[in-house]
């Protein structure tokens, strides 16, 4: 796979060689409006290219956090949605753009992800 600016040249299907999984929470209030509880739901599981994008290194917790934003590229889906969350290798992240449909011709759909870090440790 090779991109020119946002455009995606030569990429062939045979790219897509990591299994990920799409996954949201839906959430049950109680008559006050707390959340009681939250399930996680598989929206759906794919193949995609992940690879490296930025690396940042911050000091603003007590430890030190290391925090990589990957970009992730699958099959064109609509129905992937900018809150929804992405498993992959065991780890957890959080959609940090909106799925863009790549060239609008639904082919390809794009988007970028960081790990959720929660309290400085890795969820």
């Amino acid at each position: 796979m090779r991109t020119e600016g946002s455009i995606i040249k030569q990429t062939s299907t045979d790219d897509l060689s990591e299994r990920i999984v799409i996954v949201y929470y839906e959430t049950a209030r109680d008559n006050r409006g707390n959340i009681i509880k939250s399930t996680e739901n598989v929206r759906c599981m794919v193949w995609a290219k992940v690879l490296p994008l930025t690396g940042k290194i911050s000091d603003t917790t007590p430890e030190r956090v290391n925090t990589i934003t990957y970009r992730v590229t699958v099959r064109y889906r609509s129905d992937i949605k900018p809150d929804d969350l992405m498993r992959w290798r065991g780890r957890l992240f959080r959609l940090i753009s909106v799925p863009v449909d790549v060239e609008l011709r639904h082919i390809w759909t794009m988007f970028d992800v960081v790990e959720v870090v929660q309290d400085g440790r890795y969820k």
